[in-house]
């Protein structure tokens, strides 16, 4: 069986036969690796006396009962989410048990290699014959598989302070064949014209996926690449230059830097870009009205023809990642045999769930079926879809389900009730914060808004809900005019008056974060 589906062969294969593996590979990953190895999950299943082996497929998880794993349950128990082969319950495991549980996972799996090579070095220690060289190569295989090598965090803009989420070698080596399908995707349609593709990673340097993932997925696919970041080491202005010296065709970022910074610094120097680009995006929600910007900034200096693809992963997903095959599209997991994503929605109060059919979309549950490490079982994501279409798709003839309109959870931290309910009561008024910002966005005269939730007076729990809007108008626009239609606007959509603030951009970004850009903030005291 394989460990990744190549861009190629995931075009090639009906979603039947790729769901079937997917459940096989989960099957044996929960028997032989979660449940042996996994301390968190381990006790999990014993205490809602749950056999490992009754679980076949994600979807098992709502039917005996289990319940969804939230980001306080990683925070509260970071080293127990790490698969740890040496011991199990608090008592060093024999090694003999760790090679036959490895064993029982290769063959399970359908990895023969692998279970060759262990068995025929256990069967050389076990009859002394080139014990030590065969110890040895066990040994460096165990720690390739489960030694964690480095992190990193999980963003904890919504949650609190960040979570290390730890890697492997092996982890690392799935990590990047799967994040380079992302840029196979993005380029497909360019291809028989012979695109090639040379790119800038322009994701800020920080131990956090965004980054390393672009990074490595670019270098294993690209034909030039320009490893820079957001800013960073070489200043914005800088980059534009080398993008123009290096006559690059693809850009990895996050959308606010690109828009708000990159392509401010674009229209300030006018460099002379290549005709046809292409443009990924990852790590904010992706606004309409933020591509339409994007693509007439880098038309006027020459790259008439962009494609801009957004792409979906998370710190969590480690070594999988989903991608849009058009623009304003839907997403396609493109790591169907590293992670399955799920859906689900909660049928109460108290954190009852249930799995939604693919019309209704919903909150993103990840199930891992593949990794080491820190690994992730029905663990909800917090991100929100509003549909999921299932079929062939007819764009870029994937069967892999297509899920549209995503809410990131770090976006609406207002909501930490449900993690990722895209409304929140305001002044009693129950308020969707993405829809109004879209709504704010598609104006044509803003150019930026932030929507901050506070108090009246800020030590208050029980004063009166304020809703602020921080705006940044587009050059020439009147303020008086504006502020009539964005009041007129957002009492429509919200019933409530907002509080505008009218500011520069160079005063917003400072403000909202820069680079990661806070687009909505519940600055709101909670009653003790």
């Amino acid at each position: 069986m394989k460990r990744f589906l190549t861009f190629d062969e995931l075009k090639s294969m009906k979603y039947e036969e790729i769901q079937a593996i997917q459940d096989r590979k989960f099957q044996a990953f929960i028997r032989y690796q979660v449940y042996p190895n996994h301390p968190f999950y381990r006790r999990l299943f014993k205490e809602y006396n749950v056999d490992p082996f009754d679980l076949h497929k994600p979807t098992d998880w709502a039917k005996y009962g289990l319940p969804l794993i939230k980001k306080a349950d990683y925070k509260n128990n970071l080293r127990e989410f790490v698969l740890n082969p040496q011991q199990v319950e608090g008592k060093d495991r024999a090694p003999a048990e760790i090679i036959g549980n490895l064993l029982d996972y290769y063959k399970e799996v359908g990895y023969k290699k692998d279970r060759s090579y262990v068995f025929r070095r256990g069967l050389k220690v076990k009859l002394r014959i080139g014990k030590d060289k065969a110890t040895q190569e066990l040994l460096d295989h165990i720690k390739y598989q489960y030694s964690p090598r480095f992190f990193w965090f999980s963003s904890g803009r919504a949650s609190g302070l960040p979570s290390p989420v730890f890697l492997t070698h092996y982890d690392n080596e799935l990590m990047l064949n799967n994040m380079a399908k992302s840029g196979k995707m993005a380029i497909d349609p360019f291809v028989k014209d012979g695109f090639e593709l040379r790119a800038m990673n322009l994701f800020p340097s920080a131990p956090h996926l965004g980054f390393f993932g672009v990074d490595g997925g670019l270098l294993k696919m690209a034909d030039f690449i320009v490893r820079s970041t957001a800013g960073g080491a070489i200043t914005t202005d800088k980059l534009v230059q080398l993008a123009e010296l290096f006559k690059v065709t693809g850009f990895a970022a996050m959308p606010g830097y690109l828009r708000n910074i990159f392509c401010q610094e674009l229209l300030k120097q006018k460099p002379k870009l290549e005709p046809r680009g292409i443009i990924l995006l990852a790590g904010e929600r992706i606004y309409d009205a933020v591509i339409d910007d994007i693509k007439e900034y880098f038309a006027k200096v020459g790259m008439t023809e962009t494609r801009v693809i957004g792409g979906w992963a998370a710190s969590e997903t480690k070594i999988g990642v989903a991608c849009q095959c058009q623009e304003k599209g839907g997403y396609h997991n493109l790591s169907p045999l590293a992670f399955a994503i799920r859906f689900v929605k909660f049928t109460d109060d108290a954190g009852n769930y249930e799995f939604t059919s693919p019309e209704e979309g919903g909150y993103i549950t990840i199930f891992h079926v593949d990794g080491r490490s820190s690994m992730f079982e029905g663990y909800l994501m917090g991100d929100h879809v509003d549909k999921v279409t299932t079929g062939k798709c007819p764009h870029c003839g994937l069967e892999m389900p297509c899920f549209s309109n995503i809410s990131r959870e770090s976006e609406i931290s207002a909501q930490m009730q449900v993690m990722g309910i895209a409304e929140e009561k305001i002044k009693g008024a129950t308020v969707n914060l993405t829809a109004l910002r879209e709504s704010l966005l598609a104006m044509n005269d803003i150019h930026e808004v932030q929507i901050v939730v506070s108090k009246s007076k800020p030590d208050d729990p029980y004063s009166m809900d304020v809703l602020s809007l921080n705006v940044v108008l587009k050059a020439g626009t009147s303020q008086t005019t504006n502020q009539k239609v964005i009041q007129k606007l957002t009492k429509t959509e919200t019933e409530i008056t907002p509080v505008i603030h009218f500011m520069d951009l160079d005063t917003l970004l400072e403000q909202a974060g820069g680079l990661k850009f806070q687009e909505i903030v519940d600055s709101r005291i909670k009653p003790a």
